[in-house]
């Protein structure tokens, strides 16, 4: 490396070393680079780099990764520097766009402090989660053992009767078990559930469910499995059933925090509205909106799937308490399930159908369509009431 190189690279860990240290100076007032009248200090650095993904910090580790990013500031400064001076700042677009994302960090900041920030969840209504999700939370019989395992009976009744005399399971099983995977951790193994097997140790099913029988703390008799004998020290036990409740309140509650935001939102909203005269005026719209029934006839016509699913929904969307609302309704989920054949979407659209046009005609072939699409063919086609003059 030419020796002019080496100057300067030991001139710049120089630079970092002073950051480091201080130089004398209190922490973080060490100015490590200056572009005019703008000085960044050690302090800046360091907040800058604490803002990148962890990946990214990573990438400027070390003395020389940290004069890396020190140049890319000091790059990104006489960029910012140049377009003051040419003017960019008055300009109308950049003026626009700021004004956007202003707008938009403080519409995130406030959901963030006024809307989720003060969601609270009362215990009464955890306790009816926990106990309405009862499968959700259900745990499978589990044990954690020690074991040491020998090719004779023998062998494993006198492994036996040292644990009993007061050796250490882990330093018998360290000395005496052939099972070479487990040996080095004292005979750990791994948490089995109820109704697994463990076929490199030849413990089959049955085997692993005879251990339930043992206390935790309890060395087992030599016991035969198709690979060899086994003394076994139950480490942990769990049952079968609910995890307790204390154990999953946090599970809970993040499950139960999305649906609170939506209404906490929606009640917030309202009163922001209310408070501030928030007002549409929908007649100016309107009066060119076709009508109800056009619409309904319209959707009818309309032979591409997506397009008719489209017409439907505005329909809804426009008339939501009229009188084909229901029918419309209906064909929404009658479409992505014959047609495009989403049947998720198909069954929350006839599920929406019930629950907001309970009265419906249309309620028991909704229902039918829940249980029963995609097995075959509806006995209905699409309504024809435009015609019929519902």
């Amino acid at each position: 490396m030419p020796r002019k190189t080496l100057a300067v690279l030991a001139v710049m860990l120089a630079l970092v070393a002073c950051m480091v240290s201080g130089c004398g100076k209190k922490d973080g007032d060490v100015v490590v680079a200056r572009i005019g009248r703008v000085s960044i200090t050690e302090a800046q650095l360091k907040e800058r780099l604490a803002e990148l993904p962890e990946f990214a910090q990573r990438q400027f580790s070390g003395p020389q990764g940290t004069i890396d990013f020190l140049n890319n500031l000091v790059e990104e400064e006489v960029l910012y520097q140049a377009a003051q001076q040419a003017g960019y700042e008055k300009d109308p677009e950049i003026q626009s766009m700021l004004e956007a994302m202003k707008r938009r960090s403080m519409i995130q900041a406030y959901y963030r402090d006024e809307i989720e920030g003060k969601v609270e969840i009362p215990e009464e209504e955890i306790v009816a989660y926990y106990n309405e999700h009862e499968e959700v939370f259900r745990q499978r019989a589990r044990i954690k053992f020690r074991h040491i395992m020998t090719a004779t009976q023998d062998a494993a009744k006198e492994a036996r009767r040292r644990v009993l005399a007061g050796e250490s399971f882990d330093t018998v099983a360290r000395e005496v078990s052939i099972d070479a995977r487990t040996k080095g951790a004292g005979g750990l193994m791994a948490s089995v559930y109820l109704g697994d097997s463990v076929p490199d140790l030849g413990m089959e099913p049955a085997f692993i469910e005879r251990l339930f029988g043992w206390k935790v703390g309890e060395t087992t008799e030599p016991l035969r499995s198709t690979k060899g004998w086994h003394v076994i020290r139950v480490e942990e036990k769990q049952e079968t059933g609910r995890k307790p409740l204390d154990e999953v309140r946090e599970q809970i509650v993040r499950s139960m925090t999305p649906t609170k935001s939506r209404e906490r939102y929606a009640s917030v909203l309202e009163a922001l509205k209310a408070k501030y005269k928030a007002t549409v005026n929908e007649e100016v719209y309107k009066e060119n909106l076709p009508s109800e029934e056009e619409l309904f006839t319209r959707a009818q016509q309309t032979s591409e799937p997506a397009q008719r699913l489209d017409a439907y929904i505005q329909l809804i969307m426009t008339y939501p308490d009229g009188e084909y609302a229901d029918d419309a309704q209906f064909m929404v989920g009658f479409i992505q399930s014959e047609e495009i054949h989403d049947y998720d979407a198909a069954k929350n659209a006839f599920r929406r159908l019930l629950e907001k046009y309970p009265d419906s005609e249309l309620a028991e072939s909704a229902k039918w369509m829940i249980d029963n699409m995609g097995k075959e063919a509806p006995p209905f086609a699409e309504t024809g009431r435009a015609e019929s003059g519902k």
